[in-house]
């Protein structure tokens, strides 16, 4: 092995490492803040406003830093993407303030809308990550970082008890058992920039026409591509809004559930989709990126679809890991094989700008949610996750649809010349 791989593989662990760190807060607040906020008086539908603002901050912001990203490197805005999450979760600690909130969820994020800090790091990073880990090596490392992504939604998850425990255990009031909490990720976030510090950057010499730009942002190499990937996330976007992110609500309305009863749960949803990490190359190697990702993410859908007939909260939450495991294992084959099939130079933007059409749909879809939770009767409570699966399955069929016959260039073993095609040239 050269010293090059040695450094490469070593900061890809850097890179996994750091995301993981910073990500712990996503499984906590996913499970805990719906909850915590109408415990302490706020409705569904405000609930709604401060889970969408976290992606419109987000996708606001997206493109430009991933420009930025682009032209000037990419290390740096990770660190500051990382370090950013801090204040969000310093004001999570402090107050109670409607705007607070607001503001702390345009920062950070809630749930796995990640707010400001992650349109400042998400498409950087995965670009950064993409470099150290080039080739046949890449889907393998994707599959690793959402491994590992997934143990840091595990822990945080988990970690929805600590309240309850510094109430039980300590004796400290309602208030400070989440303050401290916060005070936690705080100091994780804080770690996760450091640990992006060693990491060596190759870079490379851009031109005008590299990256995305207000001038070039319909000439880019990869543009066709990223057109398509952009209406099948924004698909998977507005269903993990309408969904997912205020699931523990879901739970709470629909079983009586408390966060302290459902964090084990959601933590237990995470944990098992671990094994999909041997699983993402070897699925994508022998049935292809197109046909693993439609499979998976369409079984994903209909167990989602599922929950609402569950007759108690425990059987739908074991519905809820069995399409955890699915979807985390559909989701790093697509980011994998848009990285592989867009151009290098263009490897943040398309990032950006997929990323940006996620933000969108699961800008509007919080609030939607919101408001059906907001009902009483099962058809109001049930329609979140019942539709949501809908759009995840649409997201599936056209993402299918789109890419049934152009392949990455680490797969062209599985190829039919009359049935599949390699991306045009200038992209590997």
């Amino acid at each position: 092995m050269s010293k090059h791989d040695l450094h490469g593989s070593r900061d890809a662990w850097l890179l996994l490492g750091s995301m993981s760190l910073n990500s712990l807060p996503f499984g906590f607040t996913l499970v805990v803040l719906p909850i915590y906020l109408s415990n302490i008086g706020f409705s569904s539908q405000v609930i709604g406003y401060v889970t969408a603002v976290s992606s419109i901050s987000s996708t606001i912001a997206l493109i430009p830093f991933a420009i930025a990203a682009d032209r000037y490197g990419r290390k740096v805005f990770v660190f500051w993407g990382f370090l950013s999450a801090t204040a969000a979760y310093l004001l999570f600690a402090f107050t109670r303030d409607l705007n607070s909130l607001l503001l702390a969820s345009a920062i950070g994020g809630v749930g796995l809308a990640g707010g400001l800090s992650a349109a400042i790091w998400t498409p950087a990073w995965t670009a950064l990550l993409a470099e150290k880990a080039p080739g046949e090596k890449r889907t393998g490392v994707f599959a690793w970082s959402q491994g590992l992504w997934t143990i840091a939604l595990t822990i945080g998850s988990a970690m929805s008890v600590v309240p309850y425990l510094l109430r039980t255990q300590i004796r400290v009031n309602f208030q400070l058992s989440f303050e401290y909490t916060f005070l936690i990720f705080a100091f994780f976030s804080i770690l996760s920039g450091l640990a992006i510090l060693p990491i060596h950057e190759n870079r490379v010499e851009r031109t005008a026409s590299d990256g995305i730009s207000s001038k070039n942002l319909l000439h880019l190499k990869s543009s066709l591509q990223i057109a398509k990937f952009s209406i099948s996330f924004g698909l998977i976007g507005f269903a993990s809004g309408l969904g997912i992110q205020l699931l523990s609500l879901w739970f709470n309305k629909m079983y009586g559930t408390n966060e302290t009863v459902l964090g084990p749960w959601f933590a237990a949803a995470e944990v098992t989709s671990l094994i999909v990490i041997p699983i993402v190359p070897r699925l994508a190697g022998s049935l292809g990126s197109q046909r693993s990702a439609f499979l998976t993410q369409s079984l994903s859908a209909l167990l989602l679809m599922s929950m609402i007939f569950a007759p108690t909260y425990e059987i739908a939450a074991l519905l809820l890991i069995a399409r955890n495991f699915f979807i985390n294992t559909s989701w790093p084959i697509q980011q994998s094989y848009l990285m592989g099939t867009v151009s290098p130079k263009e490897r943040a933007s398309a990032s950006a700008i997929t990323y940006t059409a996620w933000g969108v749909g699961s800008s509007i879809s919080p609030i939607l949610a919101g408001y059906f939770l907001s009902g009483i009767s099962f058809p109001s409570i049930s329609a979140p996750v019942s539709i949501g699966g809908a759009i995840y399955l649409a997201s599936a069929i056209s993402f299918y649809y789109f890419f049934r016959n152009i392949a990455p260039p680490e797969e062209k073993m599985l190829l039919r010349k009359e049935t599949f095609r390699t991306p045009a040239s200038g992209l590997r």
